[in-house]
């Protein structure tokens, strides 16, 4: 009877144990729990000792400095070295070194809180899972020499947030962000790391982000990555889809704070919001930038069968409509919902500069922009370029844009590279634009270029209808422009200054726009321009130094060949039009001043087209239409 009673017993114990396992691996518990080990001591289980020491012995000798080796299982938490402790589903670091993490939270967070001045936070995540119902799941508090993640070769690790996290009722301080960190946080090495940032933000810090490795896809409900005072990207390969800013910084107190530096790696980013905006200044000398913003381009229009009172008269064209988060939409909504709205407010930390209206731009920034050796694809639904003052040096570029391509509201500066705009509505927009070098190829629903001050009221032509703004500038000193323009080709409330270079210009059809359009001179002292457009208003240059001149009414089909050449034959300049034209200016510092030229139509010319333009070759079988002198 007594052996039949331990038997059942026994029976009944099993029972309950397997009864326990199982609802173990079921659903996660939300509830905090404690860990069964805590210790920074060694282990007096053996198979908590085996599994530090295999985790130790599997790590690669790259980590031979490492500190502390962690092991994440729930309460089965298991530390091997000092400086974390794990307790109420919470491993807390606290103190600097180097910590190797692997293993799964199915609710809780990992919380560094280091006073140490002199060492860093390193954490090596290598195969860590971690999600958190109710914060961060990564929350640096203090780590005043730096966190680092380095994400270990190979490996995938996954952090998570939920999107029912809640906002304190009492205004206290919250993390807004996936990974959120109140010091400066950088990221390195060769491993993944995936971001599901359903609360708000991907990753933020206070201070700086910096990111010099890594595979790091992040989807956020808001921004995707923020570094309040800077983002500095110098390797790795980022992929983000944000429901705010792709990228961005917000620190407008201290001047020498919020810029952007990106110098390598990839970035492909798809944002509701603004791809990249720095609220200071953003430089990009390296890399590989790809940003559809606000769900990229829509075809642009012109507003009115007119196109504004542009012209002969001199007024420029008008600026671009009220579009889908342009600059002056007061209410405009992304993606369904106005900015806000589906995002929780960011906390006390004072992480956000005064509420801005909401755009849609591709790369912003409140100072300058600066372009070296950099790939750059934007398609968005705003400006795909804007800043106070841009400066290009060298690089590829490919813009779409239901605005401008490139906006400057200052000084706008190419010096170099290959930037095609195959739609936008208008091309390149300045007050002062400056090009030296570069290939630029433009096709805009209104103006190809725009010189205008910020604070003018374009539609009614600047300071007055007939009067030059002095501060508007374009200058043309090298390079080769290509515009095909339904406003105004080149438009300037002030002056155009062309030195060198080449300038082509496939103008409007309509009578309202023109190829030139100028409110003061239009002097050509060097290059090669060609202007074609309609007859309604259109201008000439007013001033040449040194440059024959040839200003024509003639009217011609789209996708003929017309070529002008010298009395032997050679052909200057040829071209075929992508639309039918009325008048002609060309103007060319390969022109004798004494010559007298052939300007012909129809035939062939044996050799390869730029675009449709071509500068060399002989010309045969075509019909002479007048003599140019």
């Amino acid at each position: 009877m007594y052996i039949k009673f331990i038997i059942r017993t026994g029976l009944l114990v099993f029972a309950l144990l397997s009864f326990a396992v199982l609802c173990a691996c079921g659903k996660p518990d939300t509830t905090k729990k404690s860990a069964l080990v805590i210790s920074t001591k060694p282990h007096t289980s053996e198979t908590q000792e085996d599994k530090a020491s295999t985790v130790e012995e599997a790590s690669s000798s790259a980590l031979s400095n490492v500190d502390t080796y962690i092991i994440l299982n729930n309460e089965n938490t298991v530390i091997k070295g000092e400086g974390a402790v794990f307790e109420n589903s919470v491993l807390t670091i606290s103190k600097g070194g180097a910590y190797h993490l692997s293993g799964v939270l199915d609710n809780g967070k990992i919380y560094v809180d280091s006073s140490d001045e002199d060492k860093k936070v390193k954490l090596y995540l290598d195969g860590v899972s971690v999600y958190c119902g109710d914060d961060a799941p990564l929350f640096v508090e203090n780590s005043p020499k730096e966190t680092v993640i380095i994400l270990t070769e190979n490996s995938v690790n996954t952090l998570t947030d939920s999107a029912d996290r809640q906002v304190p009722e009492d205004g206290s301080d919250y993390a807004t962000a996936t990974v959120y960190s109140k010091d400066d946080l950088q990221i390195e090495g060769a491993g993944t790391l995936n971001i599901q940032a359903d609360f708000n933000k991907g990753i933020f810090s206070k201070n700086d982000v910096d990111i010099r490795g890594g595979n790091i896809n992040i989807t956020s409900a808001d921004d995707g990555i923020r570094g309040k005072e800077s983002v500095d990207i110098s390797d790795g390969n980022i992929t983000i889809v944000s429901g705010g800013d792709g990228i961005r910084t917000s620190e407008t107190t201290e001047t020498d704070k919020g810029d952007i530096e990106i110098s390598g790696g990839t970035v492909n980013i798809t944002s509701e919001l603004d791809g990249i905006q720095a609220v200071r200044n953003l430089t990009v000398n390296g890399g590989e930038i790809t940003v559809v913003a606000g769900g990229g381009a829509d075809e642009p229009e012109s507003d009115s069968p007119f196109g504004g009172m542009g012209g002969m008269m001199g007024a420029p064209g008008t600026q671009a409509p009220d579009r889908k988060g342009g600059p002056e939409s007061e209410n405009m909504a992304f993606g369904g919902f106005d900015k806000g709205e589906r995002r929780p407010p960011d906390s006390s930390f004072e992480e956000e500069s005064a509420e801005e209206t909401p755009s849609a731009k591709g790369i912003k920034a409140v100072g300058t922009v600066t372009f070296s050796n950099a790939t750059v694809s934007v398609d968005s639904n705003d400006d795909s370029i804007h800043a106070d003052n841009i400066k290009i040096d060298s690089g590829s570029f490919s813009l779409k844009s239901t605005d401008d391509g490139l906006h400057a509201d200052t000084n706008l500066k190419i010096n170099g590279g290959v930037i095609d705009i195959p739609v936008c509505y208008e091309g390149i927009e300045g007050q002062v634009v400056d090009i030296t070098d570069g290939t630029i190829s433009l096709v805009s629903a209104d103006d190809g270029f725009n010189a205008v001050s910020p604070d003018s009221d374009s539609s009614m032509g600047g300071p007055g209808m007939m009067q030059a703004d002095s501060n508007c500038q374009i200058n043309i000193s090298g390079g080769y422009v290509r515009i095909n323009a339904e406003g105004d080709g080149v438009d300037s409330n002030g002056n155009v200054n062309m030195t060198g270079g080449t300038l082509i210009v496939f103008g409007p059809l309509r009578g309202g726009n023109s190829a030139l359009d100028y409110n003061g001179q239009f002097n050509v002292s060097g290059g090669t321009l060609l202007a074609l457009g309609s007859a309604g208003m259109a201008q000439s240059v007013t001033g040449q130094n040194g440059v024959k001149v040839f200003a024509y009414n003639y009217s011609q089909t789209a996708h003929t060949l017309c070529a002008v050449t010298d009395k032997d034959g050679k052909v200057l300049i040829g071209f075929k039009s992508p639309k039918d034209f009325q008048t002609m200016v060309l103007a060319s510092d390969k022109f004798d001043t004494n010559g007298e030229y052939t300007l012909y139509q129809g035939g062939s010319i044996d050799s390869r087209a730029n675009e449709g333009v071509y500068f060399e070759g002989e010309y045969t079988d075509g019909v002479p239409v007048g003599v140019l002198s």
